[in-house]
């Protein structure tokens, strides 16, 4: 598993947090719900990606707004996971390996403590890896080819990002 070290969002929530700069915003793309996306995997031979969020959590809105919005971003995404938005809070209902429960207990069970984290599972549904905090866009993009590519089965994720041909961050 890969981990990267990125602050994460996991303070109490204020309820007159946000800011003029500080818009919510819809997350653009195709999302799915859980179950579907588990069953659309297994099929087409893709993975799934769980967004792990909180409405009050101020780097999940920057995702949203700084790095879900960029159409590189969402080309990636598409081509190699099926993505699901889960609010760590949230009493609705969802299906996880064949099981019912609400997204609070997803997000206890899966032992999310920050917002947002990524979880990537492959196509059988077993976890590949988890990233806590707001991750900048360019890393985003090389952990989002990482994994959609399997590359992580082969490199370390410093590896594959030192010559991920794509990058366009310094040295790297």
């Amino acid at each position: 598993m890969f981990l990267l070290i990125f602050a994460s969002c996991s303070e109490e929530k204020d309820e007159n947090e946000l800011t003029e700069n500080e818009v919510e915003t819809e997350i653009p793309g195709t999302w799915y719900s859980l179950e579907e996306a588990q069953l659309l995997a297994s099929e087409n031979n893709k993975k799934v990606m769980v967004y792990a969020e909180a409405v009050w959590c101020p780097y999940c809105k920057q995702m949203k707004n700084e790095v879900f919005t960029v159409e590189e971003v969402q080309e990636i995404t598409e081509e190699y996971f099926y993505p699901v938005k889960v609010d760590i809070e949230s009493e609705d209902s969802l299906s996880f390996r064949g099981s019912k429960m609400t997204e609070i207990e997803f997000s206890q069970g899966m032992r999310i403590t920050g917002t947002p984290t990524f979880i990537f599972f492959d196509e059988e549904g077993e976890i590949i890896a988890a990233q806590p905090g707001f991750i900048p866009e360019d890393i985003y993009k090389q952990i989002l080819r990482f994994v959609g590519t399997n590359a992580y089965q082969t490199q370390t994720f410093d590896e594959f990002a030192e010559n991920d041909s794509t990058s366009s961050i310094p040295g790297k």
